[in-house]
């Protein structure tokens, strides 16, 4: 008897909602604005691909410019050895991220008579060679056919032994044994996973991220980001020079088996522009929905007061907390419809741009301690339900608001000021994050609501250098405790007022 009066009340809320139209045409607004921010990446995504110049152009423009600069300094070493280099490269179609690339600048060097120290090295490498390591005639003359026999002949695993020769005899210099090793331990991992190098020189010949770094393999930037956070961790600091704490060693710990991981299992990152990249970057619109979820919970105990209805509700032979739980039901219900429309309507027209292609791809995260490989597909829905307590959480604050207050306008407001205000506290703080860290301030709700921070992203490259949270010892457990304690609380709270609250 009891479960069909507690149907029966949940029935009455639930025609009560759903017949304000109200209830439809904000969630329609909810939805779309999801929808056209997912047009919008779209176009952005095509606008940033055709940016760049091609490698092609590029190189072609800076021959013209080095050959006029060749005829006022016909005697500049430099001068030649880029025109050299560059006509090359271009008569053999060597792409900017081609490992020949760093053969032929260090060929053509050598040939022009330039010494160790003025031959363009890595973008960041700023070691010079100890003094007295310059090379007899006959050294020159076989680093010279050393250079050219692996330019004929194309063999990519004998440059990457002479590499590791070049560091174990300390032709090429490292700041410290520890160093070294990690730069040896990367080129072991290219033989032993049979992965391609590819150059480091290329930046000095070509800018951008068009066509020419396109061609770069997901392998060789999990096997470079395994080398910076190797390096990283070994300096005990970050690429921008901030000591690293206990938590972001373990991030980056992380981080590293994750590639590890990846290569083990020949799983490649999605790409932001992909169907499941496009598809994943939609939960970041979930927000929106904790504007839907305000306006309902702040006035769907407010309005009761507001009209009167309240008298005739307890009236009933429902109990007042089975009142209360059935609104907050309801509540969830609204939010969950919500929520399957964005993810059908989002995962149809992610597919229509797409063709579906890659809707089999895996994922690989750390999660709680340990790292996940998982269908990429349960990776977004996991995604989103993570993302949800956020939006649950400033929903029951609302709701605790409207029963406190008795006035929707009231518990809206505040809870829109609230949410609004603190997302640009929180982006200052964060962005001083690095400099300072307010004691205390990560217990706080709103420390706590960008979930996002935590968990891989394909458009993450979009959001290159941006500090993750406002204190380096969060972690995801912690904020999701965090969250879900706040909205306990509310909860708890808006209970407890509306069932001990006279009604005048």
């Amino acid at each position: 008897m009891s479960l069909v009066k507690r149907g029966a009340l949940i029935k009455n809320e639930r025609l009560k909602l759903y017949k304000k139209p109200s209830t439809w045409v904000l969630m329609g607004v909810i939805v779309l604005m999801t929808l056209l921010n997912l047009l919008f990446t779209r176009i952005f995504i095509r606008s940033y691909e055709s940016f760049n110049l091609t490698w092609q152009d590029q190189y072609s423009s800076q021959i013209e410019n080095m050959t006029r600069e060749l005829k006022s300094n016909p005697d500049d070493a430099y001068i030649k050895q880029t025109l050299d280099t560059l006509k090359f490269l271009l008569e053999n179609e060597i792409e900017p991220t081609d490992w020949r690339t760093d053969v032929a600048i260090e060929y053509y060097s050598i040939k022009h008579g330039m010494t160790e120290s003025e031959i363009p090295s890595k973008p960041n490498t700023q070691i010079q060679p100890p003094a007295g390591t310059e090379k007899s005639d006959d050294e020159i003359k076989n680093r010279l056919e050393k250079l050219d026999s692996l330019l004929k002949n194309n063999d990519w695993k004998a440059f990457v032994n002479l590499q590791i020769n070049d560091l174990k005899s300390g032709i090429t210099p490292a700041t410290n044994e520890q160093e070294k090793q990690v730069d040896i331990e990367m080129y072991e991992l290219y033989l032993e996973r049979n992965i391609i190098p590819v150059a480091q020189k290329s930046n000095y010949y070509y800018h951008g991220s068009g066509s020419g770094f396109d061609n770069i393999t997901w392998k060789n930037r999990q096997v470079q980001s395994i080398r910076e956070n190797k390096l990283n961790l070994v300096r005990g600091e970050t690429t921008s020079g901030v000591l690293l704490t206990r938590a972001q060693r373990k991030n980056i710990e992380n981080e590293i088996a994750v590639s590890l991981k990846r290569l083990s299992t020949n799983t490649p990152p999605i790409t932001y522009d992909s169907f499941l990249g496009m598809l994943e970057g939609t939960s970041s619109s979930l927000s929106l929905l904790s504007i839907l979820l305000i306006v309902y919970a702040g006035n769907i105990f407010a309005s009761e007061y507001g009209s009167g209805t309240i008298k005739l509700l307890l009236i009933t032979p429902h109990r007042r907390k089975k009142i209360f739980w059935a609104k907050v039901l309801l509540m969830l219900e609204l939010t969950a419809i919500a929520l399957v429309l964005i993810f059908a309507l989002a995962f149809l027209i992610s597919g229509a741009f797409t063709g579906f292609k890659g809707i089999a791809s895996m994922q690989v995260l750390p999660l709680f301690g340990r790292i996940i490989h998982m269908p990429y597909l349960l990776y977004i829905a996991l995604r989103f339900l993570l993302m949800l307590l956020p939006v649950i959480a400033y929903g029951a604050l609302a709701m605790m608001m409207s029963v406190v207050t008795r006035k929707s306008a009231v518990a809206i407001a505040v809870t829109m000021l609230i949410m609004f205000g603190s997302n640009i506290l929180m982006t200052i703080l964060t962005a001083l994050s690095g400099r300072m860290v307010v004691p205390g301030i990560k217990f706080l709700l709103f420390a706590n609501t960008q979930i996002e921070n935590y968990l891989p992203s394909a458009q993450s490259v979009f959001n290159i250098g941006m500090p993750n949270t406002v204190d380096a010892t969060m972690t995801l457990g912690f904020s999701l405790a965090v969250l879900a304690i706040y909205a306990a609380c509310f909860l708890w709270i808006a209970r407890d007022s509306f069932c001990r609250r006279d009604v005048k």
